[in-house]
């Protein structure tokens, strides 16, 4: 779809990817409904992004309770009388091995991560199927949704859930015309693991990343063409690929590497 005029409800947005993707799709002409639980650094985002004379709605909302995630939905509608596409873009992560790793921090994890996309498109989905060309959901999964590494299986386990609910629900969607795409980002050049949560040391071995602009235009593309599976650098396609076709390989490189 063209993204002229849409109007995207966007999760996460103070931050990394979210931030970054706020400002290209407003730059697009995109009429955004930020969303994100820090209330200070939303409206500070929403002020500059107006200021430049874009339409931007700023809507505190913890998608780790799901009332509030699906509360997202009817306070967009109320802002601009329609939604057009939902992006999942929130998360948070946990850095643990599976035999440490808190009851607490996994279901914060998976509450964030899984239940509060699941609030927000329950609560969507009416209002998406009533537009004319139908709507486009789009969830940021993770390369580690499709591929577990050692250390984050909660964080793992989380975008693994997103995946799969994504591809029954697109199929259950198709005769509505909403349509549904997966962003798979690899290691990110962001803060998200010194806000991750649980007791592991963050960041060994890890690369720079990719810039989060990067993803983000890789976001405004997806809205463009509406593609099932998105991958940000061929390394991250690599990855997915060689960890399909040869799993035992990949069990040992990582097992090495993490050692």
């Amino acid at each position: 779809m063209t993204p002229e005029n849409r109007v995207i409800i966007l999760t996460g947005a103070t931050q990394g990817i979210g931030r970054a993707t706020a400002r290209v799709l407003a730059g697009a002409g995109c009429k955004l409904a930020l969303a994100a639980r820090r209330v200070e650094p939303l409206q500070k985002l929403a002020g500059e992004l107006t200021a430049a004379r874009h339409q931007v709605v700023a809507i505190p909302t913890d998608m780790g309770d799901p009332a509030q995630a699906a509360a997202l939905a009817q306070k967009t509608f109320e802002a601009f009388g329609r939604i057009e596409v939902v992006i999942n873009n929130a998360a948070i992560g946990v850095r643990d091995r599976v035999l440490d790793l808190q009851e607490t921090d996994a279901r914060r994890v998976m509450d964030v991560n899984y239940f509060g996309p699941v609030a927000l498109i329950q609560a969507a989905a009416p209002y998406l199927k009533a537009n004319p060309d139908g709507g486009l959901i789009i969830n940021v999964s993770s390369i580690v949704g499709r591929r577990a590494m050692p250390g984050i299986a909660g964080y793992c386990a989380s975008k693994a859930a997103l995946e799969k609910m994504a591809e029954s629900l697109r199929l259950e969607l198709k005769a509505d015309n909403i349509r549904l795409s997966t962003v798979y980002p690899g290691v990110t050049a962001t803060r998200f693991n010194d806000n991750s949560l649980g007791g592991s040391p963050t960041g060994r071995g890890r690369s720079a990343g990719a810039p989060p602009e990067q993803v983000a235009r890789a976001i405004l593309k997806t809205i463009r063409r509406e593609p099932r599976d998105v991958f940000i650098t061929l390394f991250d396609r690599t990855f997915v690929t060689a960890s399909m076709l040869w799993p035992w390989l990949m069990d040992k490189l990582l097992s090495r590497h993490f050692r």
